[in-house]
């Protein structure tokens, strides 16, 4: 392919006059997973002495911070991580928005806001339950809110609940009744004797949510024995459930138990890919009490993944980088995403000469060409 031309060629410059020289041209990055009100509440959380290790620590450190501080603590973040995602070439993001019965509801709203005032990153909205829903009666009454205020997409934390199978009922059941996709956090241990997946994907199939539901984290699948994990992942693909591996978050927070010591946890993606389970890569957290450090823009995280997942082949490298564009395009909805003529899929221009690099060096992105 020599040139793109766009599909309302009044739109953009002409790309006879784009000075490419070479360069490599990309569909833009699609981050299926990422937290605006969690980013950048790091040091915040030091001043008090709130962070711990292990997932259990960050979910209550997180929890106790949003309690004193409220609305005031988040916009901030949340502004930086939007201008960096649109810098490091993310052109659309799935965010969940984190409720509980203390949440201001206002929340929301905060989110579209700041949306309005960034819009070169399209948002989709997760109603994201993180502290459980079984300790609030009043639980449907404020994931119900969210979801009228404009969140698109159920999200759920069966883990983080002291009754999952009651919280899993409330989520999937909203998701069905609305017609809406869910989003679960799920699995995110070291022990397999607490991975939930078997029982998600049987009320998954019940409630009628195949090809609509989105599991996130799912480390301990890396655990399970060669014949369940194989099942499992027949079961993932029979039902279209698709899968977003969080490196950064899942590297920090694995290997912290006595269950599996030692063992740095993410989900198979190499299996899961040749399974047939459509498999994203999104960064999730960035510096907070839950990931450390910032995920360096998408590229950076198919880099990262390339190494801890063992992906060191042409073949598969492809694979990594149609992980952060393509495929979880397609889990957000937003249709083909290519780069070919005819296209209205925001292109970005790399600075990279052969395609595979940009997972092998995670080059600067250099624009948005349309």
């Amino acid at each position: 392919m020599t040139s793109v031309q766009p599909a309302d060629p009044t739109a953009v410059p002409d790309p006879a006059d784009l000075d490419v020289a070479g360069r490599v041209v990309v569909p833009g990055l699609v981050d299926a997973h990422v937290h605006l009100d969690k980013a950048y509440t790091l040091a915040a959380l030091e001043e008090r002495g709130l962070p711990g290790d292990g997932i259990a620590a960050a979910i209550e450190a997180t929890r106790a911070l949003r309690a004193e501080l409220g609305p005031a603590l988040v916009r901030p973040g949340m502004e930086r991580l939007l201008t960096e995602l649109a810098r490091d070439g993310t052109v659309a993001a799935r965010a969940h928005v984190e409720l509980d019965r203390g949440t201001d509801p206002a929340v929301v709203g905060l989110h579209r806001e700041v949306l309005a005032e960034h819009p070169g990153v399209g948002l989709q909205l997760v109603a994201f339950p993180q502290n459980g829903t079984s300790h609030d009666p009043d639980a449907r009454r404020w994931m119900t809110r969210a979801l009228d205020d404009g969140c698109e997409v159920v999200g759920g934390c069966p883990y983080a609940d002291a009754d999952p199978r009651a919280h899993l009922d409330l989520v999937l059941g909203l998701a069905a009744d609305r017609g809406l996709p869910v989003d679960l956090h799920l699995d995110l241990t070291d022990d397999v004797a607490d991975a939930q997946i078997d029982l998600v994907l049987t009320l998954v199939e019940r409630a009628g949510l195949q090809g609509r539901t989105t599991v996130g984290h799912l480390t301990a699948l890396s655990g399970f024995d060669p014949q369940r994990r194989r099942r499992t992942i027949d079961r993932l693909r029979e039902l279209a459930v698709s899968v977003v591996v969080l490196p950064t978050t899942d590297l920090w927070l694995s290997g912290r138990t006595s269950a599996r010591p030692g063992v740095r946890g993410l989900a198979p993606v190499r299996e899961l890919l040749d399974g047939g389970v459509p498999v994203a890569l999104a960064s999730n957290n960035h510096q907070n009490a839950f990931t450390p450090v910032s995920g360096g823009g998408l590229l950076r995280v198919a880099w990262l993944s390339s190494l801890a997942c063992h992906i060191g082949d042409a073949a598969g490298q492809a694979r990594l980088l149609d992980a952060v564009t393509a495929a979880p395009a397609a889990m957000l909805g937003l249709g083909r995403w290519d780069v070919a003529p005819g296209s209205s899929v925001p292109l970005l221009l790399v600075d990279a000469t052969d395609p595979l690099d940009l997972v092998r060096q995670a080059p600067a992105v250099l624009g948005r060409l349309c």
